[in-house]
């Protein structure tokens, strides 16, 4: 991830930290790259890249020649961008074997264009004192499948949804939901930079976490410690509050966390920046350009 996005930023220097998560986000994996130009307003990349070039691009987006299977794979892979990317709830929303379901999918990683986050929740522990709960019997853990491709989610997240509808693809259908869109590369450089930082500990397990009940957008193990982060690329300062949460929901999850990280595109409160704590660090987009020096 981080080699990804340095090399992407090499390519176009003259972005700023910001551009240069948008942009990412967007372009890494785009058909097109050789003749990409991100020099103009954001309005106009997004026409003259993407909306511009659809008929061109669309040919990139045909997995299986069998018009049935492609239709499942448009699925699947429109579930992954916009859900919540976990295996079995994809085959429950999607009406879709297991059978068919496992091949479609070993198709995909064959062609490197998904890949999967294993789960690190624990499985519930059996004792002849305490059995398991009957409601929680049923409960299966769910590994995370991501998409390689930025622009491969992009696309099945705004443009295929749009042109299965014979809508009218305009930056104004993409532009109210970019946000939303970029937190999750956001969540995945703030995981790549706590790699980089920490990188003389000895990373034991690195990514994101998630349960039955919680989800943690950065879970990472060295050899001497547990650091635990939420990641927020919003428009708006993060307060105390968000640490709250994040300190909660590691509590319920059992995690013994060592220290807490918190990122944010905005900024954080007087009240998070003027205490002081050992235990706890805060980034700002500035400290993301460790990725690319």
């Amino acid at each position: 991830m981080a080699q990804k996005f340095k090399n992407f930023h090499q390519k176009f220097p003259y972005l700023d930290i910001q551009e240069s998560i948008e942009y990412f986000s967007i372009f890494d994996g785009y058909p097109l790259s050789n003749k990409l130009n991100l020099s103009y307003d954001f309005k106009t990349i997004i026409e003259k890249e993407i909306i511009d070039k659809i008929d061109m691009l669309k040919e990139y987006f045909i997995y299986d020649r069998n018009a049935e299977n492609q239709k499942l794979i448009e699925k699947i892979l429109t579930r992954l961008s916009r859900g919540d990317r976990k295996n079995y709830s994809i085959y429950d929303k999607e009406n879709l074997p297991q059978g068919k379901g496992r091949e479609l999918f070993g198709h995909l990683y064959s062609l490197g264009v998904i890949k999967k986050e294993n789960s690190r929740e624990e499985p519930f522990k059996k004792t002849k004192k305490q059995p398991i709960k009957k409601v929680l019997r049923r409960y299966k853990i769910q590994d995370k499948i991501h998409i390689n491709s930025n622009f491969t989610r992009f696309w099945f997240t705004f443009i295929l949804p749009i042109l299965s509808k014979n809508k009218e693809i305009t930056f104004s259908s993409i532009e109210p939901y970019m946000e939303k869109y970029v937190s999750l590369e956001f969540e995945k450089l703030s995981i790549a930079l706590i790699i980089q930082k920490y990188k003389n500990e000895e990373i034991l397990t690195s990514g994101s976490y998630w349960d039955k009940n919680i989800e943690i957008d950065l879970f990472i193990e060295t050899k001497k410690q547990k650091i635990a982060g939420e990641a927020k690329w919003k428009n708006s300062k993060i307060c105390k509050n968000i640490l709250n949460s994040l300190q909660k929901k590691c509590k319920r999850a059992n995690l013994p966390i060592d220290k807490f990280v918190l990122f944010s595109k905005s900024s954080f409160s007087k009240e998070l920046k003027s205490k002081k704590f050992d235990n706890i660090q805060i980034y700002e987009l500035s400290d993301f350009e460790l990725l690319y020096k």
